[in-house]
């Protein structure tokens, strides 16, 4: 009778032990990381995560660690902008389109000319969509940064920032497209609008394995209200850890 026992135990817990494996393998928890450098912002890296659900959902966030002086205390380099969102990424097309709309916020005293940091200076909705599907290889991103620290002592604005990278699948290591970024300002309160810088040029990507990839971009500014140069580049590497 013992026996039987300890066999009916160990089969219950093999079968707990088998269930808890499928069912983490079935709910993955990934993380990357993504190094940009351009002409404008300079050098930033992102980090991003990712959770498996038993829904048609991902839950995703990511975070920004913008390290231009110009975004904090340009002399002191301190008080940097901090972005992090949270959000939910959708497949479709049997995993060929992923859309990721996502919600953040933002610290530090990018929205304002406040002399140091604010916590949760302002908000972040964004919207990021990847096609991967035979030639085609597409990307494209737009974030809005809304201010949301109105103060009498502090003057506020807002941003615009989106770029996408249609591009050609030459084969499965290299594709080759287009590039077009536009950032600028929306809003602010002590003058009008202004258009920062609006790129156009060519794109190379390259595809490694385990996911690494890596993108070059440059071209030509085709507009600007704020003097920044007539060339552009942006050099990014995406590595999953």
């Amino acid at each position: 009778m013992k026996k039987h026992i300890i066999l009916i135990l160990i089969s219950i817990l093999t079968l707990c032990s088998l269930n808890a494996q499928e069912t983490e393998e079935e709910n993955k928890a990934t993380f990357a990381t993504k190094i940009i450098h351009n002409s404008v912002a300079g050098f930033y890296p992102i980090f991003f995560g990712n959770f498996e659900t038993n829904k048609n959902y991902d839950i995703t966030f990511y975070t920004i660690f913008w390290t231009n002086p110009a975004f904090g205390n340009l002399q002191s380099g301190s008080d940097l902008l901090l972005e992090t969102s949270v959000g939910l990424g959708f497949k479709f097309l049997n995993n060929s389109l992923y859309v990721n709309p996502s919600f953040g916020i933002t610290s530090g005293k990018f929205s304002s000319n406040s002399t140091g940091t604010k916590i949760a200076e302002g908000v972040v909705p964004s919207l990021y969509i990847n096609y991967q599907k035979g030639l085609l290889d597409f990307e494209g991103y737009i974030a809005y940064y809304k201010s949301i620290r109105e103060d009498d002592d502090i003057i506020t604005k807002d941003y615009l920032l989106n770029w996408m990278a249609p591009g050609i699948n030459v084969n499965k290591r290299i594709v080759l497209g287009a590039f077009y970024e536009s950032f600028g300002i929306t809003r602010q309160e002590d003058a009008d609008p202004l258009l920062v810088y609006q790129w156009l040029g060519g794109s190379v990507k390259l595809k490694f394995d385990k996911g690494i990839a890596f993108r070059i971009s440059a071209g030509a500014t085709l507009n600007t209200d704020a003097g920044t140069s007539d060339e552009f580049y942006k050099v990014s590497a995406f590595i999953p850890l």
